[in-house]
């Protein structure tokens, strides 16, 4: 059993079910794309940094949308199928990588977009028993999938798609939905014993992993080094949009900022800036209470001040924060 600390409240069940058995997220303001045509692949492979025309069906990987500075438009999920592209956004963020994707499509290239919203739900189940759940309710054999691959399964009547995601308490995974059967869907895995996640708790556990969040870690603020994103990032690729910037970052080993966690000596609310030896020393962008780890929070630390074990303050409070590599351990 995971140890926790003692904050006067016991940890929310929730809590206690990510870390020890398994927990049902929804995931539907998540935005989902499908790229159909024979020069889907291409097409995002320009647009994004990690290797898309290598993936074959059932494979799958992150990349990022970037700017022609390198700054972060979007961090997505791909899932390469037979005939088409699924892309995932961050939530609320479909519209914005759809409108993004299209005014990219040149007049020769054979690619068009599906909008999944409406007709594609989404649900993740996180925690240490998510594949037993699964394989126990769908019986598919899905233990061994690597990550962002995906599998077909069949839950309550439903063909659905499961893909490996990054995990929370060892598992995780996400099940790309027919909106009409989701209801269906997510009782058939509540009565096998997972447990809802709310969002505060899923803020929490996102925080203690460290994360991204779209419009705190994710941005037009931050290139994708800063933020830790090197499975997203493909070195030999070749050209793509922003791709000097990140491959000078990279061969200089010059990061202006660095997303780092906090542990802090009292709790503080996010956004805010961070302070050392007098100077700005970076941003503090997602603040929590931790069952775990007590106040945390993920923050941009600038390089000079990013050093594991480094205390700077949170401007306009009295708190100090300790500097730590993530994941958050004991």
């Amino acid at each position: 059993m995971t140890e926790l600390i003692d904050h006067g409240a016991p940890a929310p069940a929730d809590y206690r079910a990510a870390l020890a058995g398994v927990v049902l997220y929804d995931e539907s303001t998540a935005g989902r794309i499908a790229m159909h045509g024979a020069d889907r692949a291409a097409l995002l492979h320009r647009l994004s940094t990690n290797n898309i025309v290598e993936l074959q069906p059932g494979q799958g990987n992150r990349t990022v949308l970037t700017s022609p500075i390198g700054r972060i438009i979007d961090l997505l999920a791909v899932h390469a199928l037979v005939d088409r592209l699924l892309l995932v956004t961050s939530p609320g963020q479909g519209p914005l990588v759809y409108g993004h994707l299209r005014k990219n499509i040149f007049f020769n290239d054979k690619v068009t977009l599906e909008a999944l919203g409406r007709t594609q739900g989404q649900l993740a189940l996180y925690g240490p028993d998510a594949a037993a759940l699964l394989e126990r309710v769908s019986g598919a054999a899905l233990a061994d999938l690597p990550l962002h691959h995906t599998r077909e399964a069949m839950i309550a009547g439903a063909t659905l798609l499961v893909a490996r995601r990054e995990p929370i308490g060892g598992q995780g995974f996400t099940l790309y939905v027919p909106a009409e059967t989701i209801g269906p869907v997510r009782e058939a895995l509540l009565a096998a014993g997972a447990l809802p996640l709310h969002a505060a708790t899923f803020d929490i556990l996102r925080v203690e992993q460290g994360y991204s969040a779209f419009g705190q870690e994710l941005g037009l603020d931050y290139i994708p080094l800063e933020t830790g994103l090197l499975d997203a990032v493909s070195f030999t690729k070749g050209c793509y949009v922003g791709q000097e910037i990140i491959a000078r970052m990279e061969s200089r080993n010059r990061r202006a900022k660095q997303l780092r966690g906090l542990r802090l000596s009292q709790p503080v609310v996010a956004p805010g800036k961070l302070l050392a030896s007098g100077k700005e020393a970076g941003d503090l962008t997602s603040a929590v209470i931790s069952p775990r780890f007590g106040a945390i929070a993920l923050a941009y630390v600038r390089s000079a001040f990013a050093e594991p074990g480094s205390v700077v303050g949170v401007a306009e409070t009295a708190a100090q924060g300790e500097v730590l590599a993530l994941p958050f351990e004991r």
